[in-house]
């Protein structure tokens, strides 16, 4: 009884290791594309209102999801101290902490912080346009990664739990 009971934990660890694994690619992909649609928004307050960087920052953590919202907030409250951090070291940093993005997101979003509340607001929006259909390519790779490896890492579980209920058996 206690063997079998073993077995079945062992085969369920390797099917959790696989499902746990594939859920990380989902949140992968899922976290770029809502940075896609934080910068969507700010794109669409820049062509409507124009109004000043803390403003646009405001709007855009107050209708964004995770993770965009947690960076458009940084950014608001990190003008308050311009006079200790510039705004392109803020971004910069900021956007190095959310790890969620992967390395190729961050990539895609480092440029803005040296246009952003610099340049007139149509040079602003073409580079949010720009890092948004960047942002939206590497979300569709992102989301058929997870479908096509999602799948693999399951399936990995699954058979390497039942591989070693047969060897403990």
């Amino acid at each position: 009884m206690i063997r079998l009971m073993g077995a079945v934990l062992v085969a369920a660890g390797g099917a959790i290791l696989g499902f746990q694994a594939a859920a990380v690619l989902r949140r992968r992909g899922r976290a770029v594309r809502r940075m896609e649609e934080g910068l969507a928004l700010l794109e669409r307050e820049l062509e409507l209102n124009a109004p000043p960087l803390s403003r646009l920052l405001e709007r855009g953590a107050s209708h964004s999801q995770e993770p965009a919202r947690a960076l458009f907030q940084g950014c608001t409250q990190g003008l308050d101290n311009l006079d200790r951090e510039d705004f392109s070291s803020l971004w910069r940093r900021l956007v190095q902490e959310r790890a969620e993005l992967t390395p190729e997101g961050q990539a895609i979003l480092l440029p803005l912080g040296n246009t952003l509340g610099r340049y007139e607001g149509e040079r602003q929006r073409e580079t949010l346009s720009a890092a948004r259909r960047r942002l939206g390519e590497l979300a569709a790779r992102l989301e058929a990664d997870s479908r096509r490896q999602g799948r693999v890492y399951q399936v990995l579980g699954l058979s390497g739990g039942a591989f070693l209920v047969i060897l403990l058996l």
